[in-house]
């Protein structure tokens, strides 16, 4: 996960694919789902505001050689004829929606040029996806840079349709379709659900819901700790007016393949998983820096309940409250079946959507522009995985802002890494990284520890 001003893309020959239709579009009227509502919300104020803006994700890979045009361009008539949400949309300014024919988009290559600087490279492909992610009409850019050794393919899509899981398959199909077009073989591959059936489902669930719905007990209780709100972070971050400012992100290697290992097992001997040993140590440090023995934070979990969503394309993700509090004088030990069990609970309300929540629960009803969280992926069994160090695969996102800290903690079959986003602030950085070098040292020392034998 790197931002695009921290990225050096090796220069090449530059080209982008045309997505083009003959057809109009047709309205639809399934209503976008909580996250979507907010997020295009917050890309029309800024537009009308005259605010740059990045709200898009990206993903940048390698593929052996000069890359072939015509068979990357029939790979991304595939993907976005097969996907959803690459030919519907919502407009932001108004939230309507609208879909094309999947069977009337072509796909054509179109020559940009030749770059020799990096930098210059990276100003370019930057500029081209702020305009063509927030243009409405699927806002997605697609292109590769050319070289004789390898090519560099990127894609870009508004964060509103896109999550890390649809960037891990799209890594993957990408791939697949590229190389039977290259070889002329055929590639069978099944339709795929969409996600407006999830957005109508979100919907009417959420409707139903109101402040004493049990379902909304876990939020109840993790927002009537302590004054309130949303917890803060263990160290002072230099913000006390909880204003969105710049931020920085650092990026902490944590375990190695071989330590990840030895830490699941570890956690596994004392109640938990990898998961739950790292928000316990997270909590851990929280007590060593501040005492406080009760850990709050909200986490990401997937929506993608059943296995017929694996292969949806879209932003199925929502914020839960996790909330647990450590046993006294607390080990890591002791402190992971806590976790575990604030983790399942956590869990357990994925399909109550945070915006719906505080609707109901807060009296301004508002969720921070970007709610401060941690989140913990298991990456190690998304289709392609064990190819992202040799493709040199790479998650790409604007310059960021934050009013608090963001964690994201990744286990990959190679290692497990941590990365961080957090106000750029003189405290936060002073402050930050000396608590998160302590949780690593809680990690390491778990995952060092003597191991029977299996």
């Amino acid at each position: 996960m790197t931002q695009i001003l921290d990225w050096r893309p090796e220069p090449g020959e530059v080209v982008e694919f045309e997505l083009t239709t003959d057809r109009a579009p047709v309205p639809h009227t399934v209503p976008a789902s909580h996250f979507q509502q907010a997020h295009l919300r917050s890309t029309a104020a800024n537009r009308a505001a005259g605010r740059r803006q990045s709200p898009w994700v990206a993903m940048a890979f390698d593929l052996e050689g000069r890359a072939d045009l015509d068979a990357l361009a029939d790979a991304w008539r595939g993907l976005v004829r097969r996907h959803e949400a690459f030919h519907t949309w919502y407009e932001p300014e108004n939230l309507a929606g609208f879909r094309l024919p999947p069977d009337s988009l072509t796909v054509r290559p179109a020559r940009v040029g030749d770059f020799t600087d990096a930098d210059d490279l990276r100003t370019y492909l930057h500029r081209r996806i702020d305009e063509q992610t927030t243009t409405g009409r699927p806002g997605v850019l697609a292109g590769v840079i050319r070289r004789d050794t390898a090519s560099t393919v990127y894609f870009a899509v508004d964060h509103a349709y896109t999550d890390g899981h649809s960037l891990a398959l799209l890594f993957d199909e990408i791939r697949a379709r590229y190389h039977a077009a290259c070889c002329g073989a055929p590639l069978d591959l099944a339709p795929a659900p969409g996600y407006l059936d999830h957005n109508r489902h979100e919907r009417e669930r959420s409707a139903s819901l109101t402040a004493a719905s049990p379902e909304l007990a876990a939020w109840s209780e993790f927002l009537a700790v302590e004054d309130g709100g949303f917890p803060g972070f263990p160290v002072h971050l230099g913000n006390d007016a909880d204003e969105l400012l710049a931020a920085t992100r650092i990026h902490y290697p944590v375990l190695t393949g071989a330590e990840a290992r030895a830490f699941r097992a570890y956690c596994a001997r004392h109640g938990g998983g990898f998961g739950a040993g790292a928000f316990a140590a997270l909590a851990l440090a929280q007590w060593e820096f501040t005492g406080n023995d009760v850990y709050r934070v909200l986490t990401a979990v997937s929506t993608r309940a059943y296995p017929r969503l694996l292969p949806v394309h879209g932003w199925l993700v929502n914020l839960v409250p996790l909330l647990f509090r450590l046993p006294a004088s607390p080990t890591l030990a002791d402190a992971i079946a806590s976790a575990q069990q604030g983790f399942q609970r956590a869990r357990a309300g994925y399909d109550v959507p945070l915006h719906r929540a505080l609707e109901l629960l807060l009296e301004d009803g508002d969720a921070p522009t970007i709610p401060p969280m941690a989140s913990y992926v298991d990456g190690r069994a998304a289709p392609g995985s064990r190819d992202y160090l040799r493709a040199d695969a790479t998650v790409l996102t604007g310059p960021d802002n934050a009013s608090g800290v963001s964690l994201w903690l990744n286990w990959f079959p190679d290692r497990a890494d941590l990365v961080v986003s957090m106000p750029d602030t003189p405290e936060a950085t002073a402050g930050v990284p000396k608590y998160l070098d302590r949780v690593r040292e809680i990690m390491l020392g778990a995952a060092a520890g003597p191991h029977p034998a299996p």
